[in-house]
């Protein structure tokens, strides 16, 4: 059978427009022959999102957004329609997360799976919420320190300034100049004759003289040691603990004295031992004059023994 021509160019147009169908889809992200099936999410913000951008699940493109709605009065007012090929199921409970597909601000949409068993039908609502985009989110960390970085170099010319009038002051250049007469002198006295440079060789001699008497160090210390073990074995504690026991004694007596009691409590206290002694001093003065005055009452002396 003969194809009329003209059956030849309607063939032919139809395929060119099929192509011409199919290109255009293609070229805007979509495969008009894979089968679709339709979700909807609603944002807060659309944030640039546009017809035909990806819907992505696990880095994987597994869709495009077909439409955006903006309808006014609703708390999520930004409609989407996602369109998602049937091979690739989407759980319940799963979220439609908008994010920022590249540094350039171009927008798309990230399916986070929720790992339930059971899977979204034809025309369901998915739960949906926007991620800052990159530049925005750079935008919100840089300014702050930005910010900063403008408030450090006010503070630095602050500084500056202020160490511009110091530097420039009378007392900033005397002090310098002192400086300078210290840093000489002291630059004088390390150099050979200086009275530091001598004092650092004192110091080097010194510590040669201490390195040379070593030995005589050690056997001093080994005296020393030999004298405290002598010490130790000559009954130091012995001796200590004597020592307490006749403080201990002698606190004894003060007490005794004190307090009136006890032998000598009583002679230092009683006034009996006082009286009798001054009586015998009175009756032994009272004997002496009487024996002056009166001798012969008390001794009798005869040649012939009468």
């Amino acid at each position: 059978m003969k194809i009329r021509s003209e059956a030849k160019v309607g063939l032919i147009g139809i395929a060119t427009l099929v192509l011409l169908i199919w290109g255009i889809n293609y070229l805007k992200g979509r495969n008009i022959l894979n089968s679709t099936y339709t979700l909807h999410a609603f944002y807060e913000d659309s944030g640039g999102l546009e017809n035909s951008s990806s819907v992505l699940m696990k880095g994987m493109k597994i869709g495009y957004i077909d439409n955006i709605e903006l309808q006014p009065g609703l708390a999520l007012p930004v409609h989407v329609v996602l369109h998602v090929e049937k091979h690739y199921p989407v759980n319940i409970g799963s979220t439609a997360i908008l994010f920022s597909a590249d540094l350039l601000g171009s927008r798309a949409v990230r399916i986070e799976s929720s790992g339930k068993d059971a899977y979204m039908q034809h025309n369901d609502t998915i739960l949906a919420y926007s991620e800052a985009d990159m530049i925005a989110s750079l935008t919100a960390q840089v300014m702050p320190v930005m910010e900063q970085i403008g408030d450090l170099s006010e503070s630095l010319d602050s500084v500056v300034h202020k160490l511009d009038k110091l530097i420039e002051s009378e007392a900033t250049s005397e002090a310098l100049l002192d400086l300078a007469e210290i840093s000489a002198s002291l630059s004088a006295s390390l150099k050979p004759g200086g009275a530091l440079h001598e004092s650092f060789n004192n110091l080097e001699s010194f510590s040669s003289m201490l390195e040379s008497q070593e030995d005589e160090f050690e056997s001093m210390a080994g005296h020393l040691n030999s004298i405290s073990e002598s010490i130790d074995s000559a009954g130091i504690d012995r001796i200590a603990e004597e020592l307490i026991a006749a403080s201990g004694a002698f606190t004894q007596l003060m007490e005794q004295l004190n307090s009136g009691k006890g032998s000598m409590g009583k002679l230092f206290y009683s006034d009996t031992l006082y009286v009798q002694l001054q009586n015998l001093v009175s009756n032994l003065d009272s004997l002496i004059i009487d024996l002056n005055e009166n001798p012969k009452d008390y001794v009798h002396f005869s040649l012939f023994g009468k």
